[in-house]
């Protein structure tokens, strides 16, 4: 015991010795970062409980299934798991040490550090990280909506002149976003990082993590309700980025939200606008919809003008492209680099993408789905019809709480209102997204709530054996992404 003490001791005293040349603040400037003990000691303030003082991990680890030999496994626990029960699985396949929360029941074979919240320590271990690499600019990037696409559309520009690290998938949250941040190497020259959230403190704490250099608010709508309560609440959440930055960081505003500009306006930094108003720095002239070809416009940075067209359906992308490009300024992109990144675009997995199946024209938008980016999809498919027939398949929009049955009859009314020519509406609110297209016009015949995905799927391959829908016609298919609706979609390959 008294030699556990000791050693304890010893590895916290090299924890506090100074950085040198060749680790910087402790880490090796290859692409294949390692970790000493100390440093984790250091950037965790965790307690070492056993194992060899000289320990180094290969990298950071949250997950058994995805664990390499040499890896730091942090034992996260959740509302439906506790890590500490996969500590041992994770030395069976090779882990070099553990991060737990409290002590285990018997002495193991690697380094075991034992912290408040094994949470925070991944939060802190990303923030070391970050501390270490002080010539990366940090992107850092909210919003209700389309967040990701403006991140996707930022890294496409940023590539034409950097080495870019950016957020994966949906890897957004307290725990996605610290584990992109780990990733950064010597290498990278920007890390473009999405936050997400569901509940006030979530953004702060992500913010505090990756002290970002540039900021974007990409807009504030009815979004995540069940936790914030309130649009103002919303409102209150997302600006905690604003609330967070650093006095010389460079905030990118949407003079188009007037909760955005509302969060901006008592801060000093400096600012970057972007949106459709005249007085915007980055903004969008002479728009046209292309339809499936894309949008049309004149792109505006400052004094300069690039005529451009990005492959991305519907007028809300433009504005998508507008933070985007506000973001890439700030970081230091010439206008004509970044209206090339734009037209090299291709949209995001699940973000409004076309293909076609059996003739049928479909569009795949099942990312996720709020009353603000339901409202884009319907009225972008409504822009593109033409003489064609319009389909619209709509899931449940999650977590909004007590709006959720008024924000889903609306969805219906709009559904009507944009002229779509069936509707079939699937999950918990179908009901009432099928009362307010009823209220709307729409007939029994056109608007459906249905029980199943299996029962679409069939009521669609019935209109094309009826000659109700014919190749070229559209089915939009979207809803949040706990409905997983893009199966639906996989049906239709099976079937048409």
């Amino acid at each position: 015991m008294e030699l556990e003490r000791s050693t304890e001791k010893e590895c916290c005293r090299l924890a506090a010795g100074p950085a040198t040349a060749e680790f910087g603040y402790g880490f090796n400037t290859v692409q294949d970062p390692v970790w000493t003990l100390s440093q984790v000691l250091l950037a965790t303030g965790g307690r070492f409980i056993c194992g060899a003082p000289e320990a180094n991990f290969r990298a950071i680890s949250t997950d058994t299934r995805t664990l390499e030999p040499g890896d730091l496994f942090v034992a996260l626990s959740g509302e439906r798991f506790d890590g500490q029960e996969f500590v041992k699985e994770a030395i069976r396949k090779g882990a070099a040490g553990v991060i737990v929360s409290s002590m285990v029941e018997e002495k193991l074979p690697v380094p075991v550090i034992m912290v408040a919240d094994p949470l925070e320590a991944l939060g802190d271990l990303a923030a070391y990280r970050r501390a270490s690499m002080p010539n990366l600019q940090v992107i850092a990037i909210t919003g209700s909506s389309g967040k990701t696409t403006v991140k996707e559309m930022c890294a496409a520009i940023l590539k034409e002149e950097y080495n870019v690290l950016k957020t994966e998938g949906n890897l957004n949250n307290l725990i996605g976003m610290p584990l992109t941040l780990l990733r950064v190497d010597a290498c990278h020259d920007v890390a473009v990082l999405e936050m997400g959230m569901n509940r006030p403190g979530e953004i702060a704490r992500m913010t505090e993590i990756a002290d970002p250099d540039i900021a974007c608010i990409v807009n504030i709508q009815s979004a995540h309700l069940a936790g914030l309560h309130s649009i103002d609440g919303v409102a209150r959440a997302k600006g905690e980025l604003f609330r967070g930055g650093k006095s010389w960081g460079k905030f990118c505003v949407n003079m188009d939200d007037k909760r955005v500009r509302a969060l901006a306006r008592s801060c000093s930094q400096e600012q970057i606008t972007f949106g459709r108003a005249r007085n915007a720095f980055v903004r969008a002239t002479h728009v046209r919809n292309m339809g499936e070809e894309g949008m049309l416009f004149t792109l505006h940075v400052g004094g300069e003008k690039v005529r451009i067209t990005i492959h991305s359906l519907g007028e809300h992308n433009i504005g998508n492209a507008l933070a985007a490009a506000a973001m890439a300024h700030a970081a230091g992109v010439k206008a004509e680099q970044i209206a090339q990144g734009l037209m090299n675009f291709t949209p995001y997995d699940k973000r409004l993408q076309m293909e076609t199946i059996g003739g049928l024209r479909i569009i795949n938008d099942c990312y996720n789905a709020n009353p603000a980016s339901m409202l884009a999809a319907l009225e972008t498919v409504r822009a593109m019809k033409k003489s064609k027939k319009s389909v619209a398949i709509l899931g449940d929009m999650l977590e909004l709480g007590e709006t959720s049955d008024s924000a889903h009859r609306r969805l219906g009314e709009t559904t009507a209102c944009k002229a779509f020519d069936y509707l079939f509406a699937y999950g918990q609110f179908s009901r009432k997204v099928v009362e307010g297209a009823l209220d709307a016009r729409m007939t029994m015949k056109q608007a459906k709530q249905m029980e199943n995905k299996e029962d679409i799927v069939e009521a669609i391959v019935k209109l094309i054996a009826l000659g109700e829908l014919a190749s070229g016609d559209l089915v939009l298919v979207k809803g949040s992404r706990g409905m997983r609706m893009e199966t639906i979609i996989e049906q239709f390959r099976n079937r048409l």
